[in-house]
């Protein structure tokens, strides 16, 4: 995998499994599910069957070195883009002489930037990475992030400089104002349908 890439892409969405349906003809398939039994936390594999009072956190679905978590929620949102870096610490020094919100934990980097999305920043060492699968098998070539007309430029600058040249990743202008990845184009042997969208991870509306 060429460094820095993207690897990860977050949605919430109204309807998981209808999502996890679309992702899986893009050779992403379901990975894990993570919610709640009577308060308690809980983990399962894609195939094993939930307790009938299990309440759904997220669910990670997984193809090759392509990665999508969908949360449940109440209409289709982006939520975060995960790049892998040669450097988090440098990155995330970048990103405060910037004015930039950081949140860190044991696992996980998460950039807040100041266009209503965020980048999550992983090493190629990191256990996350490191539980992907081969990039034969399924792999983002491109990531689309839509963004404001006005801002393009500047958005696409300023990633650059925080956080390096992401090569499957493309600013695109689009109009209104929410900032999304709206489209990937995907590579792979598993791979029957390469050009993703997020409009079709639900059924209820058009992004």
């Amino acid at each position: 995998m060429d460094l820095p890439s993207v690897f990860h892409l977050h949605y919430h969405v109204p309807d998981v499994e209808y999502a996890a349906s679309v992702l899986s003809s893009h050779g992403i398939e379901p990975n894990r599910r993570f919610g709640s039994v009577d308060g308690e936390s809980v983990s399962l594999s894609a195939d094993e069957t939930p307790p009938e009072s299990f309440t759904l956190r997220l669910q990670t679905n997984r193809g090759g070195v392509a990665d999508v978590t969908l949360t449940p929620g109440p209409r289709l949102e982006f939520d975060h883009v995960g790049v892998v870096v040669e450097d988090v610490s440098a990155a995330v020094d970048r990103a405060t002489e910037r004015a930039w919100s950081v949140t860190e934990n044991e696992r996980r980097t998460f950039l807040i930037t100041p266009w209503g999305f965020r980048l999550e920043l992983q090493r190629a060492t990191s256990d996350v990475v490191s539980a992907l699968g081969s990039p034969e098998d399924c792999r983002f070539t491109e990531a689309i992030l839509g963004v404001p007309t006005e801002l393009r430029d500047d958005i696409s600058r300023t990633i650059r400089a925080v956080v390096g040249d992401v090569q499957n990743l493309r600013v695109a202008p689009v109009r209104g104002s929410t900032s999304a990845v709206r489209e990937a184009i995907l590579d792979g042997d598993n791979v029957e349908t390469p050009r993703f969208e997020m409009a079709s991870l639900t059924a209820e509306e058009t992004v």
